[in-house]
């Protein structure tokens, strides 16, 4: 049997912070891009303390640490995609945007970390105007609801149409392309049909993904693992709209099965993490 050909295996780099209790940030990011086959590599932004009840401390890292960081894998490694997270502060967004303008990587995907999925607060940059340049840096950026309106100084939308409606202008405004993220919904009408994401283009086309809403509380990490899913597979060559529709159901078993893995205090404040070894351990279990 002849050696696989490992030049094929995407090289993604994930600009992010530390999660301590493995759930979310560096951590999710590097196991997404495992499962999807690629090799990841990181730029940690911030070191946090958290856990399943929440963000008890965060430290971000200099700016020149960081900045240390991106130029070392740049230099010597090499990039396919990049996937940038919690950046914590403007002076280091704009030194990522800096660093993208220089160095050009191929594909940026940009997941706007604000707030934890917890609830605890992770960045304190000024928005929407402290974001323009680095949107303008990126290839697709991947709002909720509550960051989508961040992004363009709107309430939270409360139903799909509006956030399409709002999409469709930060895309026009900042040439780049937004993966919505519908997750936030609540009105019965716009989830008769499943829970909408949706791809929206620079020039204004749309293209819808629905999935069922898995009812669970293992719901730590996912903006992150979805940007890192969306990342590796653009990496590999997947346009943006199928590797939304190749991640999305992914993403739910892992969802599903996050409940079943021994991590955490039960409490009302629990908020587990995803099984991103879903489908290896699946796999096993039926051999």
């Amino acid at each position: 049997m002849s050696a696989p050909d490992c030049r094929s295996v995407p090289r993604v780099l994930s600009i992010a912070g530390s999660d301590s209790g493995g759930g979310a940030g560096i951590q999710a990011d590097l196991k997404t891009i495992a499962a999807w086959g690629g090799y990841g590599l990181t730029a940690i932004t911030a070191v946090t303390a958290q856990n399943t009840q929440g963000v008890q401390a965060v430290h971000p890292l200099p700016v020149d640490v960081v900045r240390a960081q991106l130029d070392s894998v740049a230099a010597d490694i090499g990039l396919d995609a990049v996937k940038i997270g919690m950046l914590g502060s403007p002076e280091l967004r704009d030194a990522v945007r800096d660093w993208l303008e220089r160095v050009r990587p191929p594909r940026v995907v940009l997941d706007p970390v604000m707030v934890a999925s917890s609830g605890d607060a992770l960045s304190d940059a000024a928005v929407p105007a402290g974001w323009a340049p680095l949107l303008a840096a990126v290839d697709v950026v991947t709002p909720n609801l509550p960051e989508l309106a961040a992004l363009t100084g709107a309430d939270v939308p409360a139903r799909w149409a509006d956030a399409l409606e709002l999409a469709r202008g930060l895309a026009a405004e900042h040439g780049v392309t937004v993966v919505l993220k519908g997750g936030h919904l609540r009105h019965a009408a716009d989830l008769a049909e499943g829970v909408p994401d949706a791809v929206i283009g620079p020039e204004g086309r749309v293209t819808e993904v629905r999935g069922a809403r898995v009812s669970s509380r293992s719901t730590h990490g996912t903006g992150c693992t979805l940007s890192s899913a969306l990342a590796v597979l653009a990496a590999g060559g997947t346009a943006w709209e199928d590797a939304l529709r190749t991640a999305k159901p992914w993403l739910a078993e892992a969802i599903a099965a996050g409940e079943r893995l021994d991590v955490g205090r039960r409490t009302d404040r629990w908020h587990g993490p995803l099984d991103h070894s879903h489908r290896d351990r699946g796999a096993g279990d039926r051999d």
